[in-house]
């Protein structure tokens, strides 16, 4: 084989790849499912060391398990820190670009956070718990609360 017909292919096999790489970035996941990880994301950025903290749930729990986690996370004083729901109308677009850039998630509208099972009374959810004995955070996404989940994370939870 000749040096030229050697780099035509090589040139042809990059040519290939590059078209083919973008579609390895496409999300196909529903739109859904989306709303769900977004929802997720919201939990995980409440749970990780430097929100927590920064936050009153070290003080109120000491030894800071998981459990406990979940109980804060849904009392007043836990649910006062959550992010704002996204185009819920309480910042304007301007604010919620400037909130955007902190790296704050926001709660996608439509998708409720629950503690420890899912609610049957609303539709899409994550529904957060807590496993003590694992030392993580399960973290379930429902569409419909009556159907298995679509979506399930876990992460360590940090004892510190």
């Amino acid at each position: 084989m000749s040096v030229e017909r050697t780099n035509k292919m090589y040139v042809w096999i990059a040519l290939g790849f590059l078209l083919v790489l973008p579609l390895l970035y496409i999300d196909f996941s529903p739109k859904d499912s989306i709303e769900l990880r977004k929802g997720i994301a919201v939990v995980r950025y409440l749970s990780a060391p430097r929100q927590l903290n920064r936050s009153a749930f070290r003080s109120a729990y000491p030894e800071g398990r998981p459990k406990q986690f979940v109980k804060w996370m849904f009392s007043p004083v836990g649910s006062s820190v959550w992010p704002p729901v996204e185009g819920g109308g309480e910042f304007s677009l301007e604010e919620e670009k400037m909130i955007r850039k902190t790296g704050m998630p926001f709660l996608p509208p439509g998708v409720f956070l629950v503690s420890d099972k899912p609610d049957m009374g609303k539709g899409q959810q994550v529904v957060v718990r807590g496993d003590d004995e694992h030392k993580i955070l399960v973290v379930e996404g429902y569409l419909n609360p009556q159907d298995a989940p679509v979506l399930v994370k876990e992460w360590g939870f940090p004892l510190d």
